[in-house]
C-alpha cells in the first residue's frame, strides 16, 4: 500500500471512530499533516506513516509543526508499525496521541464479517422453510 492510499484508509478509520469534517490534505507541501479532522470541539492534525520500520521522532516533529499551521489544538500520528522510544517521549511532551498497528485493512474485515452474517441468515431461512433439499 502506498502513502496516499494509507491516508485515505486512515480518513475512513477516523470517520468510523466518530470524527467528522475529515479531509485528506492531499498536498505535497502539507506541513506534516496528512489528514484534518474534528471530534467534539477539537480540531486534529493527523500524520500518517505506513512504514516497514518503527516510526521515529521526525513524524512527531512534523505533526506538531503542522498542528500550528492548520490551527489545530490536537495531533495524532498513526502508523501500521510501532514508534521508537524517542518518538513516544516527544509525543508525550507535546500531548500528541500515537496510534500504532493500524494497517488499513479494517474495512476488509468488516466486509468479510458482513458476508458471513448474510450467508448465515440465508442458510437459516432456507433450513427453516425446508428449501435446502
Amino acid at each position: 500500500m502506498d502513502g496516499k492510499k494509507y491516508e485515505k484508509k486512515v480518513a475512513s478509520y477516523l470517520k468510523r471512530k466518530g470524527f467528522f469534517a475529515v479531509k485528506v490534505t492531499g498536498e505535497s507541501g502539507d506541513y506534516g499533516v496528512d489528514v484534518l479532522a474534528r471530534k467534539n470541539i477539537h480540531k486534529y492534525a493527523v500524520q500518517c506513516k505506513y512504514y516497514s520500520r518503527p516510526v521515529g521522532v521526525h513524524a512527531v516533529q512534523q505533526v506538531v509543526g503542522g498542528m500550528k499551521y492548520y490551527k489545530c489544538d490536537r495531533a495524532i500520528v498513526i502508523t501500521n508499525n510501532t514508534f521508537t522510544r524517542q518518538a513516544r517521549a516527544l509525543a508525550s511532551e507535546n500531548n500528541v496521541k500515537l496510534i500504532a498497528g493500524y494497517d488499513g485493512r479494517e474495512g476488509v474485515r468488516w466486509v468479510l464479517f458482513t458476508l458471513f452474517v448474510l450467508v448465515t441468515v440465508i442458510f437459516i431461512y432456507l433450513f427453516k422453510t425446508g428449501m435446502t433439499g
